[in-house]
């Protein structure tokens, strides 16, 4: 875990180069779709700057990796946007509970921008799964970004265990898997009905 002094470490160290950042990816708030257009420059630019601050931070190794930047080898995953109030993708479900389980991690921090303020938080993603929704069929876990901005605690000290979180991530796994296999079912059961009218003419 990242403690509460490093997280606000890696905050005041956010704030202060995010103006320079913006300038720096020619920012525009104007642009069609302006948190997509600009996500991948932001977090290119900013992931350098702390490597560059400070040996601390390392990138992440592969494109596809579930983390943008290690922190003392916690995750940190970097979401950039304009007046942010969507469902942004976290990443894998499944991976990340095999990261917990297999004792890669212990948490998984979100670093969130909001350009217009801006606004900034970083925070344990699980402290805050009320304010996920997770889809089973895509295995894609997404933050609600109207029910978080509710919630949120500026650097919280952290409520749950490892172990609390492995159990939390599952069961929430669990359910969305019968909400997912009941809203198959239904759609089978629509093909089946209109299945059934063909084979009356046969």
């Amino acid at each position: 875990m990242i403690s509460k002094q490093d997280r606000e470490y890696i905050l005041s160290f956010v704030r202060k180069v995010v103006p320079t950042v913006l300038e720096e990816i020619n920012f525009d708030p104007s642009v069609k779709e302006v948190g997509q257009a600009f996500a991948n420059r932001f977090e290119d630019c900013l992931v350098g700057k702390f490597v560059d601050f400070d040996n601390q931070f390392t990138r992440a190794k592969k494109n596809r990796s579930s983390d943008d930047v290690k922190y003392k080898d916690n995750f940190i995953n970097i979401k950039f946007g304009y007046k942010k109030n969507g469902q942004p993708n976290i990443c894998s479900m499944h991976r990340l509970f095999k990261y917990f389980h297999e004792g890669a991690i212990d948490s998984y921090y979100l670093l969130t921008v909001d350009a217009h303020g801006p606004e900034i938080e970083l925070f344990d993603v699980v402290d805050y799964l009320d304010c996920t929704n997770f889809n089973y069929g895509t295995g894609q876990f997404m933050l609600s970004e109207r029910k978080f901005k509710k919630v949120y605690v500026p650097n919280q000290k952290a409520r749950l265990s490892k172990e609390e979180k492995i159990c939390k991530i599952g069961k929430m796994m669990k359910i969305e898997l019968s909400r997912h296999i009941e809203l198959k079912q239904k759609q089978q059961q629509k093909i089946d009905e209109i299945v059934a009218e063909y084979e009356k003419s046969l």
